[in-house]
């Protein structure tokens, strides 16, 4: 099996979109008895101080009301399983769980006079901005207050996600929202981003795009394939035959072909 070639499924996604979807509806199911659990998983600074370290990672999977879940899935759903694609299931898990963490720490660092923080905003934040990182020719369909479709590139999309966290934290228009905790997020989405794209080679050989997007999401990355050498080519004939060879690869060895004639 080629590590190097991206996975076929999505697998930690689903996992970590059915886990959110479980515990909203146990926690809309306990009604005010979800209250002491809430307070005991929920990301505060008090909880922190008295070493309950674990609300680092459990306040991720905890949503206020229907419309907080259901954006917060929409967007794990759409750029979630293209960059775990992308990236394979270990860093797509690592940067979730890790983005979400360092989020947190950023509310509870420099935010001030809010309450405990729940949500998977963070987490969600931090795959967005890597994926629109990596991949920032891709072009997407965006729903603007998810009426409004705007085609734009990836790139443009994870500009204007940063801009309006911003605004909408300095303005204070949204009160007891954690827009640091968006902002951490992005932060951490971003670096990711830059690393694995350096790692990949500037997108690790991967062809951009130029087909319109989803709604709210991208063409999946990946029908997106390393394009194969020369020498890789030739390996394949000498091992299994010329006839075993696909229709890109007899594309490749054919215009090889003609540029030697001229």
């Amino acid at each position: 099996m080629d590590r190097d070639r991206p996975p076929s499924g999505s697998p930690a996604t689903r996992i970590i979109l059915l886990a959110n979807i479980a515990i909203f509806g146990l926690q809309w199911l306990a009604g005010p008895r979800w209250l002491p659990v809430r307070e005991a998983f929920a990301l505060s600074r008090g909880g922190l101080e008295t070493g309950a370290v674990w609300q680092l990672v459990t306040y991720q999977f905890l949503h206020a009301n229907e419309l907080h879940i259901l954006v917060n899935m929409l967007g794990l759903w759409f750029a979630g399983r293209e960059l775990e694609r992308a990236v394979g299931t270990r860093k797509f898990v690592a940067l979730y769980l890790g983005g979400g963490v360092f989020a947190g720490l950023v509310q509870m660092v420099f935010g001030t006079g809010e309450g405990p923080l729940i949500g998977a905003s963070g987490s969600v934040c931090a795959v967005i901005l890597a994926l629109t990182t990596m991949f920032p020719s891709l072009e997407v369909m965006a729903l603007l207050f998810f009426v409004l479709p705007l085609r734009m590139r990836a790139r443009t999309l994870g500009i204007l996600a940063v801009v309006a966290s911003v605004i909408f934290w300095l303005s204070g228009l949204q009160p007891g929202v954690g827009h640091l905790a968006h902002l951490g997020g992005f932060a951490a989405g971003w670096v990711f981003g830059l690393v694995n794209r350096r790692r990949l080679g500037d997108g690790g050989g991967f062809e951009w795009p130029r087909w319109p997007g989803e709604i709210a999401s991208t063409r999946s990355v990946s029908h997106l394939r390393p394009v194969p050498s020369m020498g890789e080519i030739m390996a394949k004939v000498q091992r299994e035959g010329i006839d075993r060879l696909t229709g890109e690869e007899r594309r490749i060895l054919a215009e090889s072909r003609q540029r030697r004639r001229r």
